[in-house]
């Protein structure tokens, strides 16, 4: 077994009353005031809460109430759209876990998969027979997404920007951030991407070798028909897990140990089947010719 791949926690841990909703919902909440130029006690003094609930709910620690929450974006002057969705997400029951729908392979417009890019410590990913989305070329993305739709489709550009500007995450990063990529050596020589798959290996080859990003091939006589959907794995800096189950037109996002533990243990049969990071790069290098 290789060391460098960040190892999942045996269950995920949480922050006080934290839970994936509150962080997210907190971290919105603080983004409304800052963009509004406020302080928390501005805030705080304005709505007659007291400094440690406004700290409180800003971290994710606790969850106001819907009241609580359109008070808040109220006092900050947040825009319509994002009003909207942020009192939709705070009346989204606390159950352990989120289904949102997206438009077909195109998780990118959902902002919570924004969100959890944005706040991770460490990520862990798994598409079968693809290349991950967070190391796509813009090439190899624009083909995946226009599979099955209109040439036309004005969301593709949308959703193909929003991809490539997830990607910066794996740039300027914090000392202990990891991203870890079990790709399967079938994408490696995929007859469908046959166009676009010279520069997509190219740009493989050198996210390789950045130091916090750690790829490991699945071999193909290793493929594991039982695995048909793509997860990610995400742990914030306070070890929060959460784990995302993509299927083609939504996205589950689930946080409950017993949820997330038959992916935990398909995370760890990867790691035990994947080459080692320098094995995989040698093959990213030399790939089966088409």
């Amino acid at each position: 077994m290789f060391k460098s791949a960040p190892k999942p926690p045996a269950q995920p841990r949480r922050v006080e009353e934290s839970t994936a909703k509150s962080r997210e919902l907190g971290a919105a909440l603080r983004h409304a005031r800052q963009a509004s130029n406020l302080t928390q006690a501005t805030i705080s003094g304005s709505l007659g809460w007291g400094a440690p609930k406004i700290s409180r709910i800003e971290s994710g620690q606790r969850e106001g109430s819907l009241l609580d929450t359109v008070t808040y974006l109220a006092k900050a002057t947040t825009a319509p759209a994002e009003f909207d969705r942020l009192k939709k997400l705070a009346e989204s029951p606390a159950n352990g876990y989120d289904l949102q729908r997206h438009p077909e392979n195109m998780p990118d417009l959902l902002p919570t998969f924004d969100y959890l890019h944005a706040s991770a410590k460490t990520m862990t990913f798994y598409e079968p027979r693809r290349i991950p989305s967070l190391l796509q070329s813009e090439q190899y993305a624009d083909v995946m997404m226009r599979q099955n739709r209109n040439p036309k489709d004005p969301l593709v550009k949308e959703a193909l920007q929003a991809r490539l500007s997830r990607q910066e995450v794996l740039k300027g990063v914090k000392g202990d951030f990891g991203a870890t990529f079990y790709i399967d050596e079938t994408a490696l020589h995929d007859p469908t991407m046959r166009s676009v798959l010279d520069e997509q290996l190219l740009q493989l080859m050198i996210t390789s070798s950045v130091p916090h990003c750690h790829v490991h091939i699945i071999p193909s006589d290793s493929f594991d028909e039982d695995i048909q959907t793509a997860f990610g794995l995400f742990e914030d800096f306070d070890d929060n897990s959460v784990l995302v189950v993509h299927t083609a037109t939504a996205m589950l996002v689930l946080e409950e140990a017993n949820d997330v533990a038959p992916y935990l243990r398909k995370l760890n049969e990867l790691r035990e089947t994947a080459l080692d990071e320098r094995t995989s790069i040698e093959k990213i290098n030399s790939p089966v010719h088409l």
